[in-house]
């Protein structure tokens, strides 16, 4: 089955996740960055100066940051990279913590040359950097009625790609909705010509696994055989259902698919490629490192495993690339989001292949192999990784590297 696409009448479409050269990104950098009382500051510091090291000098650098940490700001930015940059300074409204991903409360969309932003609901209150981003480029900036915060949505060259969550809280009154599903996709539709796909599961295909030629699999592990810690049982996949959450919203929302717990960024990849003539995705497909990490490995797995039935019936090809699940140093388990990705399909002078950035968790023993193997994997699909080290100091806030910076420009392709 297909998903019923509402297109758009607009000549504005947002800035992709694939696709041309990157010209402008953009960073945060709030307050608990610079906190000496912050234990991980330090450490947060180093992974996104690791990002901006392996960015080509031709990329231009925002940088978010308060105006009582500008100098800071400044002279660290100085010793990261030999980018242009600019910093954006706040007003007398400092920065959240959580502005820290930058990916989540800004929306850019394009029309040729010009830029506009917009500033859709996240799971925290309404931050000033969409504002402060408009005021920058002398852009016009507008409040988004809608749940929609950038990692919850990938946008590829001819798709989007939304989790099933957003859509649910877009049509809820409380984000300007009229608790019809129908309505919600009609505005996410208004805000870009690509078709919409949404990322979910269907509760039937929990007890199933995808039908994967070992050939189509090739990049990655055959989703067949990808189960290190072993099958669940039924009862067990029973027992999952019953621990699932419902929607809060009106029962004639409920829907063939049910939403997943994260961001669509956290466990999927756009490559801009195409397979057999579909768009192709990488999937996580979570291991367990430890004992105490296999049940949470069980249950992700089984729901990701679900969600590919569903993207494949949207018509997507799919690869599982490995997705470590281990104990975070606040003592909870949870993923390495090796997904969490940007990447270029154009080809940079002098470099021969695109290039794309993948974060790392390798400074933990734990996930050497994890890095090398997802590296591989890009590798074969036609990519020059590049590894992006530090981000295990992010894991307890499940964040990577997209979900720390927002592509602000591309080259059009």
């Amino acid at each position: 089955m297909k998903m019923e696409i509402v297109k758009a009448r607009t000549t504005w479409s947002i800035v992709p996740d694939c696709g041309g050269l990157i010209e402008t990104i953009a960073i945060s950098l709030p307050q608990k960055v610079f906190d000496p009382g912050n234990p991980h500051a330090e450490k947060i510091l180093a992974a996104i100066g690791n990002l901006l090291k392996a960015m080509p000098s031709s990329v231009s650098i925002l940088a978010f940051a308060d105006a009582f940490n500008g100098a800071a700001a400044r002279s660290w930015i100085e010793t990261q990279t030999e980018c242009r940059y600019d910093i954006v300074l706040a007003g007398a409204r400092p920065l959240e913590s959580a502005d820290i991903w930058a990916q989540d409360s800004i929306l850019v969309q394009m029309r040729g040359n010009d830029l506009r932003i917009a500033a859709p609901a996240c799971d925290w209150p309404r931050g000033i950097l969409p504002r402060l981003l408009a005021e920058h480029l002398s852009v016009a900036c507008h409040d988004l009625p809608l749940f929609l915060p950038g990692g919850d949505q990938i946008v590829g060259e001819g798709f989007r790609l939304i989790g099933h969550t957003s859509r649910l809280r877009s049509a809820s009154n409380k984000y300007g909705g009229d608790s019809t599903l129908l309505a919600a996709d009609r505005r996410i539709g208004e805000l870009d010509n690509r078709p919409v796909c949404y990322w979910g599961y269907r509760r039937q295909d929990l007890f199933e696994k995808p039908a994967v030629d070992a050939q189509e699999s090739r990049a990655g592990k055959n989703t067949a055989d990808s189960n290190r810690q072993g099958d669940l049982d039924w009862q067990t996949a029973n027992d999952l259902l019953g621990d699932l959450p419902f929607s809060h919203l009106r029962p004639d929302l409920v829907t063939s698919i049910e939403r997943c717990e994260s961001h669509v960024d956290r466990y999927v990849s756009p490559t801009g490629l195409r397979h057999n003539g579909k768009h192709l995705l990488l999937l996580a497909d979570p291991v367990a490192v430890a004992p105490e990490a296999i049940s949470k490995a069980k249950r992700e797995k089984r729901l990701l495993d679900a969600s590919e039935h569903w993207l494949r019936d949207q018509g997507f090809e799919i690869i599982r690339n490995p997705v470590p699940c281990g104990v975070d140093v606040k003592n909870a388990v949870r993923p390495r989001l090796y997904n969490n990705v940007l990447l270029e399909n154009a080809v940079r002078e002098g470099n021969g292949k695109p290039i794309m950035w993948l974060p790392c968790f390798g400074e933990d023993s734990r996930f050497t192999e994890f890095d090398a193997e997802n590296a591989r994997i890009w590798k074969d699909l036609g990519f020059d990784p590049k590894l992006v080290f530090g981000w295990e100091s992010l894991a307890h806030a499940n964040g990577a590297l997209r979900c720390a910076s927002k592509v602000i420009r591309r080259q059009a392709t």
